[in-house]
């Protein structure tokens, strides 16, 4: 891919930070300007789409505000990824026209989603939770009690987390992923160190970032441990009843979107004062280490996937070498701080 164009000009200006997500064969960027999805077709062609959709700030001036637009941005974040992953599945998928032809793929998807989303509440939510109130609880309802409760269902979370994902990285499928989520934090360094060419300095780059999703993802459920403690010993202090574990779940899943937005701004002012503060570095060195399961070292053929993704995103060439498709003309200021 060709870097050198005259037209890109590597000197990282203050355009704001970008953020990104890894997909299959490819990686979405999301930056000031506009959100693309890069992907390497089998036959080695880069295909780059912009991706578009209404974003809650602009639905709101609430959702500008701090705590909200942590929430906004996540939500807005979660389903261009979607839009993303589906666009990249179609891609890799294009040689099998099966599902196109079943008519079926649309209900299947909704009911994968929800299978995944009700399974991931029991074995997230409810079952660690419930095994500590089997373990810690022996009838006694006391408010303080239920921090204890909540600390152990929070390390229960925590381990069959990182058991996920240590399972799930031993799929070759996975592994690539992880690869593309190393070429993208890899490119987003490199940018915003301003070296050139991009492509070339990226590969020496490192694959972990302190602004990544993974670091925030931790950063949440660290958060939720804390709150859910406080919250549920002030129920039961307030209200005398001690709540199932199933009713905890049911009212704890509306408070997750505070929970984010408060992760959020906890991130993006440790991301501000990284190389001055000793507690910015404590508050993002765990999700550093999580990435160490999360990321890979990629090569230069992932990072000019990367490297084209972004260069569209900001309405640059990506070089001749790449092909783009439903190109939009319309700009869409982003956040200035995505989550990668």
């Amino acid at each position: 891919m060709n870097n050198n164009s005259a037209n890109n000009s590597e000197t990282a200006p203050e355009e704001s930070k970008t953020g990104g997500q890894a997909v299959l064969e490819g990686v979405m960027m999301r930056s000031p300007v506009s959100t693309a999805v890069a992907v390497r077709t089998p036959d080695g062609t880069i295909l780059v789409k912009k991706l578009k959709i209404k974003e809650l700030k602009n639905c709101g001036s609430i959702w500008t505000k701090p705590v909200f637009r942590g929430a906004a941005t996540l939500i807005d974040t979660l389903r261009l990824g979607m839009k993303a992953l589906n666009w990249s599945a179609e891609i890799a998928e294009e040689s099998s026209d099966s599902d196109k032809k079943n008519g079926g793929s649309g209900f299947s998807t909704i009911l994968t989603t929800v299978f995944a989303f009700a399974l991931a509440i029991v074995l997230f939510a409810w079952l660690p939770l419930q095994s500590s109130k089997w373990i810690l609880e022996s009838g006694s309802s006391a408010a303080g009690h239920q921090f204890g409760i909540h600390m152990l269902a929070g390390l229960f979370r925590l381990i069959a987390f990182l058991l996920y994902l240590c399972a799930i990285s031993f799929m070759p499928e996975v592994r690539r992923l992880f690869m593309y989520h190393g070429a993208e934090h890899q490119t987003i360094h490199a940018w915003e160190k301003g070296l050139t060419p991009l492509a070339a300095e990226a590969v020496e780059q490192s694959p972990l970032h302190q602004r990544c999703g993974t670091s925030f993802l931790l950063l949440v459920m660290l958060g939720t441990i804390l709150f859910y403690g406080v919250f549920d010993s002030l129920v039961i202090l307030l209200t005398g009843y001690n709540p199932s574990a199933l009713i905890r779940v049911l009212y704890h899943l509306p408070l997750i979107p505070l929970v984010m937005g408060l992760s959020y701004e906890l991130l993006k002012l440790a991301d501000k004062h990284l190389e001055t503060s000793a507690i910015a570095k404590a508050v993002t060195a765990p999700g550093l280490l999580l990435q160490k399961l999360t990321t890979r070292k990629a090569g230069i053929r992932e990072i000019e996937v990367a490297v084209a993704s972004l260069y569209v995103s900001l309405g640059r060439n990506p070089g001749p070498d790449v092909e783009i498709l439903d190109q939009d003309k319309d700009s869409h200021p982003e956040e200035d701080n995505e989550i990668l």
